[in-house]
């Protein structure tokens, strides 16, 4: 390991000084065309949790602005799939607005656990993965932070974060709409009005989105089509600035999701058929959200040099009911009826210091959560039994009733101190308390609900503590050349199994899982800020990693603990290419090794996954994209982009069987957009997976119940938006 990271190092400062010298030397002539091609546009962030241009912050960022965006018709998280290196955002997951993700290598596949990766609107935390897979509107910026980020922001986040910033109410009056009609009945809308309510005071905006669209697949069982879209969500912004040195603002966001829970498509189907928009599945799928959050953000400056700012917030969701059957079969094979219910608060205070040389940034952070779980399964118990009718005993039916209630407490701390005009250091430190309480019913019914395994009630709790440090080096070879070495140390809570069916599983925590993480960059802008190329070279090494596998202690029962160890390395490449005036070109390349070192029992006893690969982590993920303004005769403009991702095959389970492959695949996406001779009308015509892939991009197999289920992407998708701004 040592080697490997000395190695990193080596490589990346040969490249820093190679591309100094390139940035060096002076700028070929240019001819006519060449003179007029802009540089490529500055970015700013708030990473740090102050403003600073992406090419002087030194960590590995993707951000991507309102106007990029806009050309890929980038609607929410799920767009972004296979656009970031390294980053696996699934395409299908268990409903609409529900997410999972996975940063080099490492995620969380299971929906109601604790995220790795943490995902904030506008500083506010996202708890849960249910809900996190937020639509757009009216955006400002969108920010991935890969590697562990617990010195600069509240929750921990070991793998990296995730920030949606939206627009916040400005002095000028502005309004926008657009209207969207597309295939499979699709309808989507989106709009916003923003203005001054007090002339200079007070300010506020209202934004709505509408999206619903038919179902892609067809289910000859409930005979009609299933996987549909219906959803409403609604942001409210009030801000209030009485002075120059006070900006309050009041947030409230507001969701409702009806689209349906997803049915999946068997591998096995009647008469031998192989339909990929088909499937059995005996269950309506049905899925009732409403969520909700508030947020108040309040900013004061004591001075020139020191900001403080509070971000108090209250938020929740009721998902109620979810039905959903984990087969796609017609047969009771595993059937599920679910209630979830999540209500957290929290409360950040920062401090942020600028001194010139040195630069701080600090904080306190709560999270008070009560995440609520009601769950009743179906479950066959072997798969040579096809009859539940006569052979009821063969079925199972697990009742989980639980409660987990966190509260977590956060000291957080990040300095930079410029050494000389090139050379800056960074350290930073974070201490966390999580205490956990775990309330419990569970039961092991039949099918007429009477008992037929353990009924366990009780309760259990757990202080989970841990101190995690950074410390960073960056050097700026030229104006234009920046490297830095880091290593930080993210930590994932520990906690309860709420699936448990033993008392003694119910009451035994699992310990928290903890990564060390190594990186080294280059971030460099050349032929005179025409391209932009950063680069990024990482090691984590995972402990104690939180997985569900089996222990000969307790047969029959799959156990959520700490059963795995895990490294991952890789290197990730991003550029921005302003080739002419009017043609830029985007790309992106990652390369990553993700194994498990060891994971003991993770099919059953005897049977472990040591040596295999991390979930759904591809070892290769390339991205590239193409903006030309067309040089056509015609009243107004016309842009138009096209963005295509491919990615090696993964794995969605550890054992890496050939039916847990999602083979290697592709999509190619495309927007042409028409602005008027007046500017405020635009049309826009946005196509999705226009190679119509239909490879699986999730697979789940089981043998000892029948179950083998595939997913698939959405098929070939248009929509023609029409688009007016005031």
């Amino acid at each position: 390991m040592r080697t490997f990271k000395l190695q990193l190092l080596a490589f990346t400062s040969g490249l820093a000084v190679a591309g100094g010298a390139l940035a060096a030397e002076p700028a070929p002539t240019a001819n006519a065309d060449d003179a007029a091609s802009p540089a490529v546009e500055q970015v700013i962030v708030t990473a740090e949790r102050r403003a600073t241009d992406l090419q002087k912050t030194a960590i590995a960022i993707s951000a991507f602005g309102p106007q990029v965006l806009a050309d890929r018709k980038v609607d929410s998280i799920r767009d972004l799939s296979g656009q970031i290196p390294n980053f696996s955002i699934s395409r299908v997951t268990i409903s609409h607005t529900t997410q999972t993700y996975a940063l080099r290598g490492v995620g969380e596949a299971d929906p109601i656990q604790e995220p790795v990766l943490a995902v904030y609107v506008d500083d506010v935390y996202i708890p849960r993965q249910i809900g996190s897979m937020v639509e757009f509107n009216d955006l400002e910026r969108i920010e991935v932070l890969r590697g562990p980020q617990g010195t600069l922001y509240g929750r921990n986040s070991s793998a990296g974060a995730l920030r949606i910033i939206t627009r916040d109410p400005g002095e000028a009056f502005r309004a926008k709409a657009e209207v969207g009609l597309g295939s499979y009945g699709a309808v989507d809308v989106r709009a916003l009005v923003e203005g001054p309510i007090v002339e200079g005071k007070l300010s506020g905006s209202l934004s709505y989105i509408h999206h619903k669209r038919d179902g892609v697949t067809f289910d000859p069982t409930l005979n009609h089509d299933v996987n549909r879209i219906d959803l409403d969500a609604y942001r409210a912004k009030l801000r209030w600035k009485p002075t120059e040195k006070l900006d309050v603002l009041l947030t409230l966001n507001a969701l409702r999701d009806r689209s349906d829970s997803r049915s999946y498509v068997p591998v096995t189907q009647p008469n031998g058929e192989s339909n990929i928009r088909r499937s059995y599945s005996e269950v309506e799928p049905k899925q009732d959200l409403d969520q909700i959050s508030g947020s108040i953000r309040v900013q004061y400056a004591l001075n020139d040099n020191l900001k403080l700012k509070s971000i108090t917030t209250y938020g929740g969701f009721n998902l109620n009911p979810v039905y959903y059957d984990n087969d796609g079969q017609a047969a009771l094979i595993q059937k599920n009826l679910i209630h979830y219910n999540d209500q957290y608060a929290t409360q950040e205070i920062q401090l942020n210091g600028d001194y010139g040389k040195l630069t701080f940034t600090s904080g306190l952070f709560y999270l008070h959560e009560r995440f609520f779980v009601q769950r009743d399964g179906y479950s066959r118990r072997s798969a040579t039994v096809t009859d539940p009718v006569t052979t009821p005993s063969n079925y199972g039916f697990a009742r989980a009733h639980n409660i987990t209630n966190t509260d977590a407490y956060a000291l957080f701390g990040e300095a930079t101190y410029a050494v000389s005009e090139r050379l800056s250091v960074t350290g930073g430190l974070r201490w966390t308390n999580e205490e956990k309480e775990f309330t419990f019913d569970n039961k092991v019914l039949n099918l007429a609900g009477a008992v037929t395994g353990q009924s366990i009630a009780g309760t259990a709790d757990k202080t989970f503590s841990a101190i995690t440090p950074k410390l960073s080096v960056q050097y700026q070879w030229t104006p234009a050349v920046l490297q830095y070495a880091t290593y930080s140390k993210g930590f994932k809570s520990g906690g309860f199994d709420n699936r448990a069916t033993r008392l003694d599983l119910a009451t035994r925590p699992f310990a928290p899982e903890d990564v060390n993480t190594y990186e080294t960059g280059l971030k460099t802008e050349l032929f005179d800020r025409r391209a932009r190329v950063n680069l990024a070279a990482f090691y984590n090494d995972y402990e104690n990693l939180q997985v569900s596998y089996s222990d000969p202690a307790y047969p029959g029962n799959s156990i959520r603990g700490n059963a795995g160890e895990a490294h991952t390395y890789g290197v990730e490449l991003e550029s921005d290419v302003r080739a002419t005036e009017r043609l830029s070109l985007q790309g992106s390349v990652g390369w990553l090794y993700a194994v498990y070192d060891t994971y003991k029992n993770a099919g059953g006893v005897g049977v472990n996954a040591d040596g295999h690969r991390l979930l759904n982590s591809p070892r290769w993920s390339l991205s590239g994209g193409v903006t030309w303004d067309v040089p056509v005769e015609v009243p107004g403009s016309i842009r138009a982009n096209l963005n295509a991702q491919w990615q090696t095959k993964t794995y969605f389970s550890a054992l890496q069987r050939p039916q847990d492959e999602a083979p290697a695949q592709g999509f190619l996406n495309g927007t042409i957009t028409w602005t008027a001779p007046n500017p405020q009308w635009a049309v826009q015509l946005s196509g999705r997976n226009l190679l119509d892939s239909d490879k699986p991009v999730t697979s789940t197999y089981t043998p000892a119940t029948g179950v083998y289920y595939k997913n698939y992407p959405d098929p070939r998708t248009w929509l023609v938006t029409l688009k007016y701004a005031l």
